[in-house]
């Protein structure tokens, strides 16, 4: 391994452990549920799922687990988009 390389590993680790560096906008996801499988998707401050339950709720299981996941990262671009 070159020694660029190595530069660029360290730096992205510096990276990774400044969340605040990273907002998302958009996000497309496939998740597997327990009754198949749904794309998933977040942009511009607004989820959507494929499931049956979003489309009735606005919200589901598939799109909470996400949010869990990603929660620091989404919710700084949620009160931007908000705020």
């Amino acid at each position: 391994m070159n020694s660029s390389f190595i530069g660029k590993v360290d730096k992205a680790r510096r990276y990774a452990e400044e969340k605040d560096r990273v907002s998302i906008t958009t996000f497309r996801a496939t998740f597997q549920g327990n009754h198949g499988t749904y794309d998933v998707s977040f942009d511009d401050g607004r989820w959507n799922c494929q499931c049956a339950f979003f489309w009735r709720h606005e919200a589901c299981s598939h799109t909470m687990a996400l949010q869990r996941i990603l929660d620091e990262v989404l919710a700084r671009e949620t009160q931007v988009v908000e705020g």
